[in-house]
């Protein structure tokens, strides 16, 4: 009896230390986001190489206001306002998702983008949500919501091999960051959920007025939480009509976004998020 009950403890003990060494592991092989504060580093997600004293790299004092407030409210809207985790945009992303049965909608904030282009790779699996909220909260603690907000307009991606807003706004409107309008911070802040997708449509100028439509809600959210005045707005439709073309009829429906969703495509896939009007914000 003693021996099986000796034996059973050791077995415990033994489960028990292969449990806590694998959680020693997981630590620390999770990186530690400190190059982001001090100097340079790599993107696991992209292998792209950035340093604050490249060319290629803007300060944030540098990009269009406009520009970050698009990118904002398109991409998290409470960015200032949480500490790395909108958990209001997470249970709505939750519920959609049950509802659907897929995963229809993400709930990322800024934050949590920034730690996973950075530091982990694209694979989708529970250890890497656990790694990306470890470092995300990590990150919180070690920059200013700027500092944050200026490292993710660096590293993000706005087509193929196109990595920044500074690579961005030259190749997509030829000029600095800093000189983006309103229209044009809201076509770069489109691009986010589907880049690769929508920088091919724009070099085979394929882009449709129902792109258009999307970029439009994106430019109207600038006005309703007060980022543009009313002439500001009203110029910035402008624009945007300019670049894709009258909207089209309530009723039309694009043909090549139908065909994508009918071959399994999700709304956040394509880039047009029928949700995002309604994104919960602190702005």
């Amino acid at each position: 009896m003693f021996k099986f009950f000796g034996s059973a403890l050791i077995a415990i003990a033994c489960f028990i230390g292969l449990i806590l060494t694998g959680i020693a592991l997981f630590l620390a092989t999770t990186p530690r986001p400190t190059d982001l504060k001090t100097g340079c580093f790599v993107t696991k997600m992209f292998e792209v190489r950035l340093c604050p004293t490249d060319p290629d790299y803007v300060k944030l004092k540098n990009i269009s206001v406009h520009a970050r407030n698009a990118i904002i409210v398109s991409e998290d809207g409470a960015f200032y306002g949480h500490q790395g985790f909108d958990w209001t945009e997470l249970k709505n992303s939750f519920d959609k998702n049950m509802e659907t049965g897929e995963f229809a909608r993400g709930g990322s904030t800024i934050t949590q983008q920034l730690a996973k282009n950075v530091y982990l790779s694209p694979e989708k699996s529970i250890l890497r949500k656990v790694r990306e909220a470890m470092i995300t909260v990590q990150i919180e603690n070690l920059l200013t919501k700027d500092e944050i907000l200026e490292k993710y307009l660096n590293v993000v991606e706005f087509g193929e091999n196109l990595y920044g807003i500074g690579k961005a706004s030259k190749y997509y409107f030829k000029k600095s960051p800093a000189s983006l309008t309103p229209a044009e911070g809201a076509f770069l802040a489109f691009l986010l959920p589907n880049p690769k997708k929508y920088s091919q449509s724009f070099r085979a100028k394929k882009l449709t007025r129902f792109a258009g439509n999307q970029v439009r809600v994106i430019v109207d959210r600038l006005y309703k939480f007060k980022k543009i005045d009313e002439v500001t707005h009203e110029s910035a439709l402008a624009q945007v009509t300019s670049m894709f073309g009258a909207p089209p009829d309530a009723d039309a429906v694009d043909p090549l976004l139908e065909n994508d969703l009918e071959n399994g495509a999700t709304p956040d896939d394509l880039g047009t998020n029928p949700e995002l009007t309604d994104t919960p914000t602190d702005l």
